[in-house]
């Protein structure tokens, strides 16, 4: 009798062990809730991986819409149909800080966002945001792909979620529906959209505007409606999103070199295995330096249509550049009293030897 009961204690523990082992194994798609932990899944065992790719830019004719679909068609075909991303363009998982929170959560598994909602999860990147620091973008990208980009990067994963990486969102320009914009006089009484940011909205007030933050994916119609007489975004995306059939005036000051970051959920993260992890790593480095190089392609020909489409720009001399930087000198000041002096100086100091290295 004994060694009966014995022998039935036996079948179910293992009949347990099989059951969690079959719990525990990968699943394709996205699941709550967020594994902090680097792992990753076991290696080849059939399982296809699908998840979703977020960004807030158009679906059609956009450098970030067409960098994603090339990289995603090539993680697919290079996993041989193991890792397929669907990518969800112009805000379809929410504006951009929905967007994060659900990277957070798990809900959404990789996205591409721009920095102002990230301050509201990880404050050190407000640092990125120092107006007239960064006027080149080559030397943003140096910036970014050193150490000092790459650390941070890392130093972001506090908030939540995988760094993948940093492509472009562009050099910020002030664009409006009024007039021409020469001089930080000549903002007075405007009212610039910028993202929910507080070292954005900080720089257009110092220049005398009045910031107003709104979604991106409420920006066009602001700007239709009058709720806004202007914005601050980059060449390609002001053309992309069609922002240039409102406003009439653009200057082309860069006050913000503006990366976006890639990430993606823990959860999605640790649900791939070793080789599989590291493909998405290659790829995600090729999207970046791929939407960059048409970022910056597009920015030149894109300039050039909305300036025959009636688009009126203009480039302030280096005087009036000073009077730009003078009038929002204080903006250092409130970062430093945001998240200290050490990233602050970091920054400062891997955009002045990115510039120097570019002017040389």
């Amino acid at each position: 009798m004994k060694k009966f009961v014995k022998l039935i204690s036996l079948a179910m523990a293992m009949t347990m062990a099989l059951g969690l082992t079959a719990c525990g194994g990968a699943s394709s798609g996205s699941s709550s809730g967020s594994a902090a932990a680097s792992t990753s899944a076991p290696a080849d065992d059939g399982t296809v991986y699908t998840f979703s790719w977020a960004h807030s830019s158009s679906a059609n004719g956009d450098r970030l819409s067409d960098a994603s679909t090339q990289i995603i068609d090539e993680i697919k075909e290079k996993s041989n149909g193991r890792l397929v991303f669907q990518q969800y363009p112009a805000s379809q998982m929410g504006a951009e800080r929905e967007t994060l929170e659900g990277v957070t959560l798990g809900t959404v598994d990789l996205a591409v966002i721009s920095t102002g909602p990230v301050a509201s999860f990880f404050p050190q990147i407000e640092c990125t945001s120092l107006p007239y620091l960064i006027t080149d973008r080559e030397a943003g990208w140096k910036v970014y792909d050193g150490e000092f980009g790459q650390n941070l990067g890392k130093m972001s994963e506090s908030a939540g979620w995988k760094f993948l990486g940093w492509a472009e969102n562009g050099l910020r320009m002030v664009s409006n529906t009024k007039h021409e914009v020469q001089t930080p006089a000549d903002m007075k009484g405007l009212k610039i959209r910028t993202m929910e940011n507080d070292v954005h909205m900080l720089i257009m007030n110092d220049l005398g505007a009045s910031a107003t933050p709104i979604a991106f994916s409420e920006l066009y119609t602001a700007l239709q409606q009058g709720t806004v007489d202007g914005q601050e975004n980059g060449i390609a995306l002001t053309y992309s999103m069609g922002f240039y059939e409102q406003v009439k005036y653009m200057t082309l000051l860069p006050h913000v070199y503006d990366p976006y970051i890639v990430v993606m959920s823990n959860d999605a993260w640790n649900k791939l295995p070793a080789d599989l992890q590291e493909l998405l790593q290659e790829e995600i480095a090729k999207f970046c330096q791929l939407e960059r190089d048409i970022n910056k392609s597009n920015d030149e020909a894109f300039l050039k249509k909305m300036e025959d489409a009636g688009l009126k720009t203009y480039t302030p001399t280096a005087e009036q550049a000073q009077l730009f930087k003078d009038a929002t000198a204080n903006v250092e000041d409130k970062v430093r009293a945001d998240i200290g002096d050490e990233l602050v100086d970091q920054f400062i100091q891997a955009a002045n030897d990115a510039e120097a290295s570019i002017s040389k």
